[in-house]
């Protein structure tokens, strides 16, 4: 008998086993990648769903401390006031010491509102739009 199989014809067979491995690799590296996405992606949810309960937690310290800041400030400002009174023997100075201590809080608040009112209003984008616009209307 002669052998009718031709050598293109054994290379064929010889290179499919080669190409189902490598699918075969493509196709278990596709699965890892998407249990890894989503673990990833459960991981995510998760640490959302306790970012959400702790920063309900955080309100309410914040809201906490605002009490505890006022009376912080008053105990500050009333020490300062009988120090002033102990020093002096007198009402009238520790009740100013009182009220300047206070007046120079407010003053301080106001500074740092003033500040922080220029840069709502973008100073920064307004320059640079103006800039932008001036160099248009120079090249028109």
């Amino acid at each position: 008998m002669i052998d009718t199989s031709d050598p293109a014809s054994q290379a064929d067979k010889a290179e499919k086993p080669k190409q189902l491995d490598e699918v075969q690799l493509w196709v278990g590296w596709l699965q890892q990648a998407a249990a890894t996405g989503s673990d990833v992606f459960q991981l995510l949810r998760l640490e959302l769903r306790l970012a959400i309960a702790d920063s309900k937690r955080l309100l309410v310290l914040s809201l906490l401390i605002i009490p505890m800041l006022m009376l912080t400030w008053l105990s500050f400002s009333a020490l300062l006031a009988w120090l002033i009174y102990l020093l002096n023997t007198s009402i009238t100075e520790g009740l100013v010491a009182l009220f300047i201590t206070q007046v120079l809080g407010l003053v301080s608040i106001f500074l740092a509102c003033k500040h922080y009112n220029k840069s709502l209003s973008l100073p920064l984008t307004r320059q640079h739009v103006r800039r932008l616009v001036g160099a248009q209307n120079c090249d028109s």
